[in-house]
This record gives structure tokens, C-alpha cells and sequence, in this order.
């Protein structure tokens, strides 16, 4: 029997098409309707853009599936969590990249400002997003950071204070009960945005507000890693189940964002639950179901691209950051034109971007990473055949 250090890792092939999908959402809003003046995003026909938001939701779901998975899938082969080991590997996946950007933003953009003679301060505390608190600095503040390019790291900070204290509650508090890890933080979760349903900054980057999301993913693998007959009622729905599904998730997310019912503290407290289970259900159909209608692991160009989906999430606002500041020294006017081609020519650099900090930056910090780690998560029998690659070369777990 192999070691379980020797075993080749297993990755659930479709979710790198998923992450690249929901980053270019991402980009879509933040490239378009960030830039454009708010009377404009509906007589240009772009509010559907306004959706984007929707991918950084998706992400939090898709980190708290893929690291439960993993933990649980840890555990059963080696009997044990190794807590100091997931921690490294967490640093070396997320810190080198995250530090740059926080580089850049604190110490680039200052000098780039004086030196083009731009009046600029920044708001935000360095300290804090050092510690990753930078999306509680916001909170605090009630502004976001005055720099694009730290803007978007509120996330990652929310998603580190995740990976800091899941593992201690499913491994050491709720060790006898999983579930009530889950519990816990859902309704923590939901108490919390019913208590201040009136604040919607807070609402949208308070830690507690949006740790639902990672519970709910961490649910759904909970309940498939342990009960294979979810796994093999999944597998069983036909094409049109899923179809029907796919239109019933779409519709609830249309109906919350276009505010046709009303907005009660009720609903604002339980809507972010709903999305959540909206992709929880894209997530399981794509790993389990074997009448899809499309497998996205079928797209060499959406799984390609979901290698670097970390990079682009963080990099592309300094590339539009560029752009912006690029039109302004040529005083080019500001419309609607200007923002489509900024935003068409920011794509591929931000994707070009990725993966040059991809290959000569983050990858030899995953070298590290994966020299000790544990072979990755396998997928149930009830999905498509696993894929198996050499711990060196498989694709970071999230």
C-alpha cells in the first residue's frame, strides 16, 4: 500500500472552468460599471454587469466545499488533521501573492501619484491589511481603500480568516459533531445580518456577514464525502432536472437583486443563504451529475485559465488602475466608449499578468507547498473518473 505522501492527488476536474467563469464576472463589473458613471449603467444596457459581485460570492462557497473536502478526505486516510501543516501550505498558496499587491498599493501607487503630480492619500490602514483585517479597516472606515489595487484584497482577507479558524472548529470543537460547525456560523451568520440589515457596506464585507457562504460549501462536502447516496442522487438527475434546476437558481438571484419583493431585515438576513445554495448546486452538478449538459472541464480554455484565476482576481485592478491613469495624462474624455476599450484591452493584460506572477512568482512557493503535502482529495465514485497528476504539477486546491 502507498504511503499516502506518495499517492498521486486528485482534483475535481470542472471547478477550474467555474473559477474562471465567476473571475471574469468579477472583472465585468469591476472594468465596466466601476468606471462608468452610475446614470449610465442602464442606458448602455450593462446592469446586467452589476451581477459581477456575484462571482466573489461564488469564490466563498467554492473555498469552503474544497477545503472541508480536503480536510475531511485528510483525516480519513491519515486518522488525524495535521493543523501546522495546512496552515503552512495556506501561507505559501495565498501569502506571496497577497503581500505584493499590498506592496504595491501602500508604497507603488504613493510615489506613482507624486510623481504624475495626482493630489493622493491613503485611506487605508497598512496594518491592518497586513494582518488580513483589511476588509474590518473598511468596515470600520465606511470607505474602501483609496488605491484599485487594495480594493479587491478584502476578500482574500476574509477568506484567510477562514482558513485560520475552520480547521479548529471542525477538527478540535466540533470534532463529535460536525455539523454543528455548520450550524454554528450560519446562523451566527444570518443573527448578524438581520441585526444590521440597514448597513449594506457592512453587510458586504463584514466577516461575519459572508462566512455563511464558506459554511454552506463546507456543508455540501460534509454531506457528500459522508452520505455517497447524495453522491448518486446527483449523479441520477436527468438533463432536465438540471436544466429546471439551473432556472429555478437563476430566478432566485434575479428576484433578490431586482429587489421585486421587498426588503425586509428577514430577507436581507436569509438571501445571502439562498445564493449560497444556488452555488452549492452549480458546484455538486458539476462534480457529481453524469448527465450535464455541459462539463466544463470540456473547455480547455475556461480550465486553462482557472490556474491563474488567484492572480487575475488580484491583479487585474492594477492593470486597469494603469489604463485609467493612462487616459487621464492624455485627457481623454470619459464615456462609455473609452470604458469598453479600457476594459477590452485591460483583459488580456491582466490575464498575461497572472501568469507571469503565476510561473515566476507563486509557483516556486508552490514547489514548497507541495513537497509535503498529503495527496489532494479524491473524487467519489459516483463522478466522472478522477484525474491523476504528479503532486508537482497538480492544480492548487483553491
Amino acid at each position: 500500500m502507498n504511503h499516502p505522501a506518495h499517492q498521486p492527488k486528485v482534483f475535481f476536474p470542472n471547478l477550474d472552468g467555474l473559477r474562471t467563469i465567476a473571475c471574469l464576472l468579477v472583472f465585468g463589473f469591476h472594468g465596466f460599471l466601476s468606471i462608468l458613471p452610475a446614470h449610465s449603467v442602464h442606458v448602455h444596457g450593462s446592469s446586467a454587469l452589476l451581477y459581477g459581485t456575484m462571482g466573489v460570492n461564488f469564490f466563498f462557497v467554492l473555498s469552503g466545499f474544497l477545503i472541508t473536502y480536503l480536510l475531511l478526505d485528510e483525516e480519513q486516510r491519515t486518522h488525524t488533521i495535521d493543523l501546522l501543516g495546512f496552515y503552512r501550505r495556506r501561507v505559501l498558496r495565498i501569502w506571496p501573492l497577497f503581500y505584493v499587491c499590498a506592496a504595491y498599493g501602500f508604497l507603488v501607487v504613493p510615489l506613482l501619484m507624486h510623481w504624475l503630480r495626482v493630489p493622493y492619500y491613503e485611506r487605508a490602514s497598512g496594518w491592518l491589511h497586513l494582518a488580513f483585517l483589511g476588509n474590518l479597516d473598511s468596515v470600520w472606515q465606511g470607505v474602501q481603500p483609496t488605491a484599485h489595487s487594495l480594493a479587491v484584497l478584502w476578500s482574500v482577507a476574509i477568506e484567510e480568516q477562514f482558513y485560520l479558524i475552520w480547521p479548529v472548529l471542525l477538527m478540535v470543537v466540533f470534532r463529535q459533531w460536525r455539523p454543528g460547525a455548520f450550524l454554528l456560523v450560519i446562523v451566527a451568520s444570518v443573527w448578524f445580518r438581520y441585526a444590521h440589515s440597514t448597513n449594506a457596506f457592512l453587510l458586504y464585507r463584514h466577516s461575519l456577514a459572508v462566512m455563511s457562504d464558506m459554511a454552506m460549501g463546507g456543508a455540501a462536502a460534509w454531506a457528500c464525502f459522508h452520505y455517497p447516496v447524495l453522491q448518486r442522487h446527483i449523479a441520477g438527475w436527468s438533463r432536465w432536472t438540471i436544466a429546471g434546476l439551473y432556472l429555478l437558481g437563476a430566478a432566485c438571484i434575479l428576484l433578490g437583486e431586482k429587489n421585486v419583493l421587498p426588503e425586509t431585515a428577514t430577507l436581507l438576513a436569509i438571501k445571502r443563504v439562498a445564493y449560497a445554495c444556488v452555488f452549492v448546486f452549480i458546484i455538486l452538478e458539476q462534480n457529481y451529475a453524469t448527465h450535464s449538459w455541459f462539463k466544463l472541464k470540456n473547455s480547455r480554455w475556461l480550465t486553462y485559465w482557472g490556474t491563474f484565476t488567484y492572480g487575475f482576481y488580484c491583479l487585474h485592478p492594477i492593470v486597469l488602475e494603469w489604463l485609467v491613469l493612462g487616459s487621464e495624462q492624455l485627457h481623454l474624455a470619459p464615456s462609455a466608449l473609452n470604458t469598453i476599450v479600457r476594459a477590452t484591452v485591460a483583459l488580456p493584460l491582466s490575464a498575461g499578468l497572472a501568469w507571469l506572477i503565476y510561473t515566476y512568482w507563486e509557483k516556486p512557493f508552490l514547489r514548497l507547498k507541495n513537497r509535503r503535502q498529503p495527496a489532494e482529495a479524491s473524487l467519489p465514485s459516483t463522478a466522472q473518473q478522477p484525474i491523476h497528476l504528479p503532486v508537482s504539477s497538480a492544480l492548487a486546491e483553491s
